[in-house]
């Protein structure tokens, strides 16, 4: 089965009743249930779309002024920019080089894996740390130790590397007794 698929003869558990009043929340119920939280909630779950107003009306049921508001206010937070080349019918795109886009991400992954007892939120973080965060870390010491008993007596090896040095050069090669 595809994860994630609903088939029709598949019993699925019973969701505590606790619980059952956050089902249809964004983020779980945390922040409540309000038209700005159900946008951050749709741009969340896709970061790439392009948004008018008149689409998140459809997506969140909120009124025309109450979308007005919540647009203006995610717009100057720097969650959403607008692009006006159309004065009356503006653009809204998610933007996803804000950190708070990210931030809100991994909590609606956080959300699911609370719910669902996944590792969606951890399998994210490592993926952004691989991709956005390890390349900006420089170690500044790389160090193997290698240890070994050879008649009774322990002997043993480290290799230390500087952040100065490069790949090619010797590294220092210190020998102790234990």
């Amino acid at each position: 089965m595809i994860r994630g698929m609903y088939m029709p003869n598949e019993e699925l558990p019973k969701l505590p009743e606790e619980l059952e009043r956050y089902v249809d929340k964004p983020y779980g119920g945390l922040f409540g249930d309000n038209v700005q939280i159900r946008i951050i909630e749709e741009i969340v779950a896709d970061p790439y779309r392009l948004y008018r107003p008149k689409q998140f009306e459809e997506l969140t049921g909120g009124s025309q002024p109450s979308i007005r508001k919540a647009l203006n206010s995610l717009t100057s937070l720097g969650l959403l920019e607008k692009d006006i080349s159309d004065k009356q019918h503006p653009i809204y795109r998610p933007n996803i080089k804000s950190k708070k886009i990210v931030a809100l991400t991994f909590l609606s992954l956080a959300s699911i894996d609370d719910r669902d007892k996944t590792d969606c939120m951890d399998m994210a973080i490592m993926d952004y740390y691989m991709i956005e965060i390890k390349e900006k870390l420089q170690p500044s010491v790389v160090a193997t130790a290698i240890q070994w008993e050879f008649n009774g007596q322990a002997w043993g090896e480290v290799f230390v590397a500087e952040s100065k040095q490069s790949n090619k050069e010797t590294i220092e090669v210190i020998r102790r007794g234990a």
